[in-house]
């Protein structure tokens, strides 16, 4: 128990003393030397030169071969891009979630598809009674919910395979889809349509509608939802649902710049919609 536990400390150990290495590279100084490293760090420089040896195999610094001087590598900037990417999203879609959820007074989600499951990263939590258990900051399946579905639709079909390889489609309710062909169908299916719909399939008395968003690249970054009690939805409401999310996703996107990128028509709302609903005006 105490060898494990001294090893579990010492692993720690490492992580933060890597962590200051990487945290002393600034602007100012965006190179340095494996003595420089140590003082700044105040540890010997046999250790910087191991800790460093580590992070360049993984490509969070790199070593000049001229100078012998380390500098950050590009896996940090893309680390970082992510986190700026998601909380632009977040303001950029805050304005149209808030609008959606006066519209119809129903529990309204925005998340991000990470590592084959959906994040939610805002929330308006519904006017009703009822209350979904969604929080901000936690995971979701995406095979068998609104959101998760109307993301995986935008993946190559090499990442979905992959996908389901790695996470699965664990059945949840009789309307769960457990079949990789299936889902895949399916996937096409939202593509062709624009909005995805989850009736049931994650929780027997839960009904939701997604849709797409795309930054400046053209790329689907998140979605947009709508979650209700199903008990309390008939084909009219669904309609109106998936026309309300599908105009926030293409405001939203518009907001992130996206139709610099893209053609209007592969916008989230930009064909035919299934119900017309009062205009999103927000955040203009």
């Amino acid at each position: 128990m105490r060898v494990r536990e001294a090893a579990k400390a010492s692993g720690i150990r490492a992580v933060e003393r890597a962590v200051a290495i990487l945290r002393t590279f600034s602007s100012g100084t965006p190179e340095l030397s494996v003595s420089e490293l140590g003082r700044a760090v105040g540890l010997h420089k046999s250790t910087v030169h191991r800790l460093l040896g580590t992070l360049e195999r993984t490509g969070f610094v790199v070593q000049d071969p001229g100078t012998k001087r380390y500098r950050l590598g590009l896996p940090l900037f893309e680390l970082g891009s992510m986190v700026v990417s998601t909380l632009e999203v977040r303001r950029v879609a805050r304005p149209y979630l808030e609008e959606i959820h006066r519209a119809c007074g129903e529990t309204v989600h925005l998340g991000i598809l990470d590592e084959g499951e959906v994040v939610y990263i805002d929330k308006i939590e519904s006017t009703r009674r009822v209350r979904m258990y969604s929080q901000v900051g936690r995971r979701a399946p995406a095979h068998c919910t609104g959101l998760g579905k109307v993301l995986l639709a935008q993946l190559p079909d090499a990442s979905l395979a992959e996908v389901i390889e790695r996470r699965g489609l664990r059945r949840f309710t009789s309307k769960t889809i457990t079949s990789p062909k299936e889902l895949r169908d399916h996937c096409a299916l939202i593509r062709q349509q624009g909005y995805a719909l989850d009736t049931g399939e994650h929780e027997e008395l839960i009904q939701c509608a997604a849709a797409a968003i795309h930054d400046h690249t053209g790329k689907v970054v998140a979605a947009v939802s709508i979650t209700s009690v199903a008990a309390a939805m008939d084909q009219h409401r669904v309609a109106e649902h998936v026309s309300l999310v599908q105009q926030a996703a293409r405001k939203i996107s518009e907001g992130l710049g996206a139709t610099l990128h893209i053609r209007q028509k592969d916008l989230p709302g930009s064909g035919a919609r299934p119900a017309t609903a009062r205009p999103l005006t927000s955040g203009r």
